[in-house]
């Protein structure tokens, strides 16, 4: 679910590295944090895989055959590929020479119809700069901020006629903003900026749909235009429903690869509530209707599994003067708080970290913080060996390891994996370490 799109390997079909013509030479820095790169093809539902190789001195370079068709390629620096990745537009004209920079960005040194493009952003967030510093300090100068509009006008329409004929020219018209003819006050200029945002965004272009445009813009909207009487929340809830609007009647692999990309983006900005309302009101009906269990079910599970939830129920079994009882986790009613972690005796990283856990509980106020400790086994063994050790944590066997259904409840692929509960048994941290974990709940002491 997490590439770019569906990456689809066409070795004959596109072969990159047979009759060399052009080339993509890219230089990254600093250039120690680069190790390798991949070139991918893009279409509007997939990414056809061009090569890979390793990033040298911060230098890597693909040669393109000549079967190598124009279109939008992604080069992509890091994982997760969907975020580490930029696009760039090959014509089948010339070789292309570039640099990428964290800071700095990316800047191309050859191919005329990647700087045409990269000089028409930068001109234009120039101008949006200067307009937004006008109306930030609240000048009223009409001819003042009527410069700035004609200025903008001219870029726009200078590059739109420069671009004619180019790849670059549907992204140049795609992104015209909305331009003032006469002075506007910042409330209403605003206003018109967000009610205007996709007149020039089509999103059946398919050159648009194979590039980072429509997703970027998307999540631009989202986030950044709001609306008086609503909360943050339900403004950005608003704007998806508006969003969908726009894309509801593109072709039904796009549409659906594009709503998994928007999910995956507000999981990645940790905009957790906005992405369980995409799913629930459109991605699962959509995912269920198209018959991939796959994807509802990792909806279902994140949005389950999602801070401020009720954690998944699960019972165990203890005995005592030999009186066998049944527990459940939503009864439980001895502490303020909960540590769940997930772990196995037979995990040489839990068995290292389990101890350090021991100890620092310890420190905790027994009545603030308990432990509840879940093995997933495949024997008791080694379990019933280790949890003598720990007698203040409340200890769960689980048989069937990863085949268990607590394991697929709480979406486990490694151990030890930890989440926080509070006293109704509810998600309120969720730690990706066990130092995560001592330094929240450092934090709530």
């Amino acid at each position: 679910m997490k590439n770019i799109r569906t990456v689809l390997i066409l070795l004959i079909v596109f072969p990159f590295s047979l009759l060399a013509q052009y080339k993509i030479k890219a230089t990254f820095s600093p250039a120690e944090n680069y190790k390798w790169a991949i070139l991918y093809k893009n279409t509007p539902t997939s990414n056809i895989y061009g090569g890979q190789g390793k990033i040298e001195d911060g230098k890597i370079m693909f040669n393109l055959g000549e079967k190598a068709p124009p279109g939008i390629y992604s080069l992509v620096y890091a994982i997760p590929q969907y975020e580490f990745n930029f696009d760039v537009i090959y014509d089948g004209k010339e070789d292309i020479e570039l640099t990428f920079n964290v800071e700095k960005g990316l800047e191309f040194q050859t191919s005329e119809v990647n700087k045409m493009l990269s000089n028409y952003q930068h001109e234009m967030n120039l101008i949006k700069t200067q307009i937004g510093e006008f109306y930030a300090k609240k000048k009223t100068s009409s001819s003042e901020l009527m410069a700035f509009f004609n200025s903008q006008k001219e870029i726009q329409d200078f590059y739109e006629k420069e671009s004619k004929g180019t790849l670059a020219y549907e992204f140049i018209v795609a992104d015209r903003p909305y331009i003032p003819s006469t002075f506007e006050k910042d409330p209403d200029y605003k206003n018109h900026i967000s009610n205007s945002f996709f007149t020039n965004i089509d999103f059946n272009n398919t050159v648009l749909q194979s590039s980072r445009f429509l997703i970027d813009r998307t999540i631009s909207y989202i986030l950044g235009s709001k609306e008086k009487g609503l909360s943050k929340n339900d403004t950005y809830n608003r704007n998806i429903d508006e969003i969908y609007n726009h894309l509801k009647n593109s072709e039904v692999n796009f549409r659906k690869l594009f709503l998994v990309d928007l999910w995956d983006k507000l999981v990645l900005y940790q905009f957790n509530d906005n992405a369980n309302y995409l799913a629930e009101k459109y991605l699962i009906p959509f995912a269920t209707e198209q018959k991939d269990q796959q994807l509802v079910n990792k909806l279902v599970q994140f949005k389950n599994l999602s801070i401020g939830n009720t954690a998944p129920d699960f019972t165990w079994e203890t005995t005592e003067n030999g009186t066998t009882k049944t527990n459940k986790l939503s009864e439980l009613s001895i502490a303020e708080n909960y540590i769940l972690v997930f772990w196995s005796s037979t995990c040489s990283h839990c068995l290292k970290e389990i101890p350090k856990l021991n100890q620092f509980v310890q420190s905790l106020d027994s009545f603030k913080y308990k432990v509840i400790a879940v093995g997933l086994e495949e024997e008791p063994v080694n379990w019933q060996t280790e949890i003598a050790k720990y007698p203040d944590f409340i200890h769960v066997i689980k048989l069937k390891k990863w085949d268990s259904q607590i394991a697929q409840d709480y979406g486990l692929t490694s151990t030890p994996t930890y989440f926080v509960l509070d006293k109704d048994k509810k998600f309120i941290e969720k730690p990706e370490s066990f130092e995560e974990l001592i330094e929240l709940i450092s934090i709530k002491k």
